[in-house]
């Protein structure tokens, strides 16, 4: 169900409701009245009824025999009443003092009916009926219940007795009708009906045309949130020709501040996802090294076991043949020394390929990083100084804490430092640091050396590939394996004639006392 037909829908049945509470208000003002006025009327007729028997029989008494008792006196006081005219009479014109008064009676002992308006129901009895005081004070929804749908007849009564008699002599009884109740009730029930319904109308036209005034702004911010969802938002809401009230004023400013923000946000979303799809890139580019290092590891160590045993035979049988020639010719020793050396170098090859391809066996715990770096700073400045390199360490006061192998970043921290000496030639100075962040921790190795060709940076990782004449093409590799087992990245900048810095970055740790 929409906004607008609640509305109106709560509205109309406020409205009923209202109307009904006062038609029923003003029906319980009216009822009371009618019932007072009956009551007022039939109580006005008894005692009226009261008097006139009193008197007539006064008046008639002198006309018959003095009884002898009080039996003999209420007789002929039944006697007086039932047989005079003038008291039939005078019942019928007291009807006329309400339109709900029906019928007076006058009875006697038994509820013998001895004078009446009706001169038929004179002989007859009384017919027992409810107080008509009691259904005044019933509640207004009995009332006009018993009015509308239960038409009966009520009685006022007074009783004309004797004092310290338990038995009157006469009960006076005035017969109310509500069906002449109701008949004067029924105009002001259609005139209530009337005016509801005139107000229900009136009410529902004017929400009517209220509503289609009220949620037109509404109208006009969903069509602006359904622009920023479909991403048509530009920014400028259509000022409104009509007035708008302050609240909905405030919530376009704020939303046209939205949609700018989200509109914003979209094209940041944008950025970032062109930003994470190049760093997917360069990930899969780190994922592919890493297996074609894999796929070379398990390569290189079934081949570097196959080509071991025929190496160690023939240093072997080189040897035996060296011993059994004894002194060989001038002409035989230069090529023996050649195969040899070229068997011992086969060997070293095999040895490092061996390393290479073996699983490494990482042992993590809380190391300083700082410390580490330090230590090599200081196992290789000997070594430096003798390459006319000064060999400089800068780090932070405090400790830069991280899980690591010790033994595997010595060894990297110790192929930077030396690759970084061995292209310097022409001496100058080697920095090494370590930077503190929040959530990492950055060690640098920075040379001045001749910088790596820009058409070689995509290959310094790949194993076997090297610059110089006599490298061996494993030192980055075993370096790029180690920071990986590590959890951590590592990457370099380099100018050609300047020096190339190496950065490694590894996830921080907090120690704990």
């Amino acid at each position: 169900m929409s906004l607008r037909i609640r509305l109106v829908v709560l509205i109309v049945a406020l409205v009923a409701l209202v109307a009904v509470v006062l038609s029923a208000l003003h029906l319980d003002s009216f009822v009371n009245s009618l019932s007072e006025d009956a009551i007022e009327r039939s109580q006005l007729a008894t005692r009226q009824v009261y008097n006139f028997v009193i008197d007539h029989i006064n008046q008639h008494s002198d006309e018959y025999d003095t009884p002898a008792g009080l039996e003999e006196a209420k007789a002929l006081w039944r006697e007086i009443v039932a047989s005079d005219r003038d008291i039939g009479i005078m019942l019928e014109r007291l009807t006329t003092l309400s339109p709900a008064i029906v019928e007076i009676n006058i009875a006697g002992p038994a509820d013998q009916i001895l004078a009446s308006n009706d001169p038929s129901r004179v002989g007859r009895s009384v017919a027992p009926l409810q107080s008509f005081e009691e259904w005044r004070n019933a509640r207004l929804y009995r009332r006009l219940r018993d009015l509308v749908t239960r038409p009966q007849d009520y009685q006022v009564t007074l009783a004309l007795g004797i004092p310290d008699q338990s038995q009157p002599v006469f009960t006076i009884q005035v017969v109310v009708s509500s069906v002449l109740l109701r008949s004067q009730l029924q105009p002001q029930i259609q005139r209530l009906a009337e005016v509801s319904g005139g107000a229900l109308f009136i009410s529902l036209v004017i929400m009517v045309f209220a509503t289609n005034r009220i949620l037109r702004p509404l109208k006009r911010i969903e069509e602006t949130i359904d622009r920023i969802v479909q991403g048509s938002y530009s920014g400028n809401i259509t000022v409104s020709r009509q007035p708008m009230a302050k609240e909905f004023a405030a919530v376009e400013s704020k939303l046209d501040l939205l949609g700018q923000q989200f509109r914003g946000a979209r094209e940041d979303a944008t950025e970032l996802k062109h930003n994470l799809d190049q760093v997917l890139e360069r990930m899969a580019s780190q994922l592919d090294v890493a297996t074609r290092l894999a796929a070379i590891s398990r390569i290189t160590g079934g081949v570097a076991h196959e080509i071991k045993n025929p190496l160690n035979a023939i240093a072997l049988r080189l040897d035996l043949l060296r011993a059994r020639l004894g002194a060989p010719e001038e002409e035989l020793a230069p090529e023996l020394d050649i195969l040899s050396q070229e068997v011992r170098r086969l060997d070293r090859v095999v040895k490092t390929l061996l390393d290479f391809s073996r699983p490494v066996q990482v042992s993590l715990r809380e190391l300083d990083l700082v410390a580490l770096a330090r230590e090599v700073t200081d196992l290789m400045i000997p070594q430096a100084r003798l390459a006319s390199i000064s060999l400089r360490f800068e780090a932070p006061k405090e400790h830069a804490y991280i899980r690591g192998d010790a033994d595997l970043l010595k060894q990297a921290v110790l192929n930077l430092v030396t690759n970084g000496i061995e292209a310097m030639k022409n001496g100058g100075e080697l920095l090494v640091s370590v930077a503190r962040a929040s959530e990492a921790v950055t060690l640098e190795v920075s040379d001045e050396g001749v910088g790596i060709p820009p058409e070689l940076r995509d290959k310094v990782f790949q194993l076997y590939f090297t610059t110089k004449p006599k490298g061996s093409g494993i030192g980055l590799a075993l370096i790029y394996r180690a920071v990986q087992l590590h959890n951590g990245t590592i990457d370099f900048t380099s100018e050609n004639g300047r020096g190339t810095t190496f950065r490694l970055q590894f996830p921080g740790s907090v120690r704990h006392a």
